[in-house]
């Protein structure tokens, strides 16, 4: 997707009244329905770009029927997190979700900033090289042809 300089603001402002609008919600038992359509209908207001509008809107949506669930934004334990991390390595390929796991799990090192940018993880993995040949050793000639 290609967004244009002026469509990013726009999907930050929806995004963060919506951040802002729910923790209410998250504290208390029993949302307050009438709060909830107002932060929907100011949240919707805010989807104001054609290109993106779809996305905006199921996102305001879905954040509404969460809210409306009386569901909390936020995992309810460090071990919840933990456990989502290794379950998002099942989208990887086979040969790649034990390296995924393990970085999940705390392995390898971390560099950069969310505000910078994004985190780097990285893992570093010893493989033995393949077989060598020693350079005392002829090449070996095609056999020949019968």
């Amino acid at each position: 997707m290609n967004l244009s300089p002026f469509t990013r603001p726009r999907i930050w402002l929806a995004s963060a009244a919506l951040a802002v609008s729910l923790p209410v919600l998250a504290q208390g038992a029993t949302p307050d329905r009438a709060a909830i359509e107002a932060a929907y209908q100011r949240d919707r207001a805010a989807c104001a770009s054609a290109q993106d509008r779809n996305n905006c809107l199921r996102d305001v949506g879905a954040a509404r029927a969460q809210a409306l669930r009386g569901g909390s934004r936020t995992p309810s334990s460090s071990e919840e997190l933990a456990r989502n991390a290794v379950q998002r390595c099942k989208a990887h390929p086979p040969e790649q979700q034990a390296i995924c796991e393990r970085m999940a799990r705390g392995e390898g090192s971390v560099s950069g900033s969310v505000s910078g940018g994004g985190m780097i993880r990285e893992i570093v993995t010893q493989e033995p090289a393949p077989p060598m040949m020693r350079p005392d050793m002829p090449p070996m000639a095609p056999a020949p042809a019968r």
